[in-house]
């Protein structure tokens, strides 16, 4: 099989170094898998045995370097060399003085976003291979049709921040976050064109089963390909999550202890869906958020208005936190929310202190859920067009790809191996190897420049604008939320309440008109030490009204007060476990940052004057009387909180003393011209909120610089 290379099939142009040479783009997972294009079906054809293929095949047999197993171990576990001499990893460990310690993972590392690009291109080349050796296998024009589909096709990806038709049968009906329908198919089998007809396929996009029927850890498994359970902890109790007892990957599983569902793999994606639909909206009422609120969209437009490339690439701040220019959301972070959403929490255990976990939420095993593919695919879409917005060529370079003028750790993690990923001629990628995406065989559709070719000559003037208009529309809640506050009556006054933007047509001709402004912006950043929790994996959940009295805290809780949440994405120190880098970063006490916007919930409780209920003995307002700084931060100060939880219980904050959060009050610039992206800047400290409260940021934390905080 060839090693992870840019696919080279027929239809791309030959020269690679041409930025605008022809390339086929990666669709998007539902307009792929419902496209009616012959090309797509054909594709579709081709895809689906093969894929199945790919995850039956051995890992411990002559092609079992390119089975699924092995390729998602590179991820995390099992704990091996790929690609590599065996001990290789014992080699590394040794230079990095450390004992016994593998694996590859860049969390947490600038090289986060780059480390993930060869990865997918190695899983993305050997399905191609699959489909390819699958195409051989018809005659005559059946035949070259299908060799042309297997060469078109590319991975595709999964919008999760865009809404998609709830009932694909009626795109009339309401829209809202999804699942791909590709991964709900359970036991219907995908029908796919066969050399002697039409036939069935098992779709191995529902869940990954071990080939032969063993388990991840079976003693039928060679040991060092044998994985290991995960230890978790739970009101000071270790849990063991026995993923070496699963045949199966798991999303969202329920019960306590260890089912035989879990172990066969249950796919429970229908609480997956509703976390993602409640991340957006809570019911109204006392206490509780409202339409407006859509913070998946807002976090994920808010990432193309960040200006450095280590600033949105990575978890990892390499600046100094202070709040003038400190950029505490970022695509890691992000990101690791959405694999605790689409893996789900710990389960509770049983007497023996076992329990089930979906796989996607603990990075030692997440790559083998299928899923983890078609969300890293949008990740990688999501830098390519940070990149193609941001890396302009009269900005110096400076600014916009690893800092090396300004920062040595940059200087050197550009350059550095991504192992254990090699190049065509055998060298291990880098950074820059993997910077540009078109001369690795492929674009995105929002990405694409023939459209914007005229007589030979590139507008890139006129596709940045299409780019961010199309980010502006789909995702830019903010923007919205701003234009409904504008076009809608304030509390106490007569005219049109909250509603959806195109409903406010017939009140406001030109609504677009009130989207030139600058208002208000509120956001919770924090802080905390990656592995400061002994590397265990943990939540801060972030409250405006009452704490429910339910744990897990999710979207959909009693009080509807969850505005938001970071998500520590890691796995605890046991053996052989814990990657090398893992172990770097403990060592290091390496930092990482994460937001929580809190703009769209202050106008939905501000526009619908909701009443709050403050903690027992604590006085202030209960009631936002405006979007103003003096009146929102009072009442933050009574009504925000935030609590840790791992594991499905309470941390106390003496457990995990890296943890800090600050309330942060700046200002954002939303535009009338939809092709010029919102912008958020000059943002300061509101220590009243957070002072003195366990894990709140106060002057004497020195987080931020002094001079710094807001100021009535």
């Amino acid at each position: 099989m060839a090693p992870p290379s840019s696919l080279n099939p027929a239809g791309l142009d030959a020269n690679a170094k041409d930025p605008l040479r022809k390339v086929p783009a990666r669709m998007e997972i539902d307009d792929w898998f419902l496209s009616e294009n012959v090309v797509h079906q054909n594709q579709r054809a081709l895809f689906f045995p093969a894929f199945l293929k790919f995850c039956e095949e051995d890992p411990q047999g002559e092609g079992g370097k390119f089975s699924f197993f092995q390729i998602a171990g590179i991820h995390g576990q099992p704990i091996i060399p790929w690609d590599e001499p065996a001990n290789a990893s014992e080699v590394q460990a040794r230079e990095a003085g450390q004992k016994n310690r593998g694996s590859y993972c860049h969390h947490g590392e600038t090289t986060f976003a780059t480390w993930h690009r060869p990865y997918l291109l190695l899983l993305e080349q050997v399905i191609y291979e699959y489909m390819k050796d699958y195409a051989k296998t018809f005659s005559g024009k059946d035949r070259d049709d299908m060799l042309y589909a297997a060469g078109q096709w590319r991975l595709p990806y999964w919008d999760w921040a865009a809404k998609k038709p709830t009932d694909w049968e009626d795109l009339s009906k309401k829209w809202d976050y999804n699942l791909p329908v590709a991964f709900l198919e359970k036991h219907k089998e995908v029908e796919v064109k066969k050399p002697r007809g039409l036939g069935k396929v098992r779709n191995a996009l529902y869940g990954f089963k071990m080939p032969g029927g063993l388990t991840m850890g079976d003693a039928k498994l060679k040991p060092q390909f044998q994985l290991q359970n995960g230890l978790t902890l739970r009101d000071g109790t270790r849990v063991t999550i026995p993923y070496s007892m699963a045949q199966g990957t798991s999303r969202y599983p329920p019960g306590e202890g260890v089912t035989k569902e879990w172990i066969n793999g249950i796919q429970n994606n229908e609480a997956l869906i509703r976390v993602l639909r409640d991340e957006k909206a809570f019911p109204k009422g006392t206490d509780k958020g409202g339409v407006v609120n859509e913070s998946l969209r807002d976090a994920y437009a808010r990432l193309f208005s960040i200006k450095r490339f280590e600033d949105f690439a990575s978890t990892q701040p390499l600046r100094e936190l202070n709040v003038a220019d400190a950029v505490y959301q970022n695509v890691e972070n992000l990101h690791n929310n959405m694999h605790v959403w689409c893996g789900g929490n710990v389960a509770a255990p049983n007497h023996n202190l076992q329990a089930q976990a979906g796989h996607m939420s603990n990075p030692s095993v997440a790559a083998f859920d299928p899923l983890f593919w078609f969300h890293h695919c949008n990740i990688d879409r999501t830098i390519a067009i940070w990149q193609e917005i941001s890396e302009v060529d009269d900005i110096p370079e400076r600014d916009r790809w690893f800092d090396k003028t300004r920062n040595k750790y940059s200087e050197k993690a550009v350059k550095a191996d991504l192992r254990p990923f090699h190049r065509a001629d055998g060298a291990y990628w880098t950074s820059n190897d993997a910077r540009y995406i078109t001369p690795l065989g492929y674009t995105y559709p929002i990405l694409d420049k023939q459209p914007f070719i005229v007589n030979g000559v590139y507008q890139r003037d006129l596709h940045i604008g299409a780019i961010n208009g199309e980010l502006n529309t789909k995702y830019n809640t903010a923007r919205e939320a701003a234009a409904k506050a504008a076009l809608t009556a304030d509390p106490g006054r007569s005219g049109p309440r909250l509603m959806k933007l195109s409903a406010l047509m017939a009140v406001a001709p030109n609504p677009e008109t009130a989207l030139d402004q600058t208002v208000n912006d509120y956001a919770v950043n924090v802080v905390y030490e990656k592995m400061g929790f002994g590397g265990q994996p943990f939540t801060v959940n972030i409250f405006i009204g009452k704490v429910p009295t339910a744990i897990p805290f999710d979207f959909h809780d009693e009080e509807g007060s969850l505005v938001g949440q970071v998500y520590n994405f890691t796995s605890p120190d046991e053996g052989e476990v814990r990657c090398e880098n893992c172990a770097g970063q403990a060592i290091q006490n390496t930092l990482a940052t994460g937001r929580v916007v809190l703009t769209n919930s202050l106008i939905t409780r501000w526009k619908d004057a909701l009443t709050h209920t403050p903690d027992p003995g604590v006085a202030g307002p209960t009631v936002l009387a405006s979007m103003e700084p003096t009146d929102v931060v009072p009442f933050l100060a009574t009504n925000l909180h935030w609590r840790i939880t791992a594991a499905n219980g309470l941390v106390d904050f003496a457990a995990v003393p890296s943890v800090k959060v600050a309330v942060v009050v700046g200002k954002a610039e939303h535009f009338a011209d939809n092709t010029k992206l919102s912008q958020y800047h000059g943002y300061r400290s509101a220590y009243e909120i957070t002072a003195g409260k366990p894990g709140g940021v106060g002057p004497e934390d020195d987080l931020y610089p002094e001079g710094s905080e807001w100021r009535p």
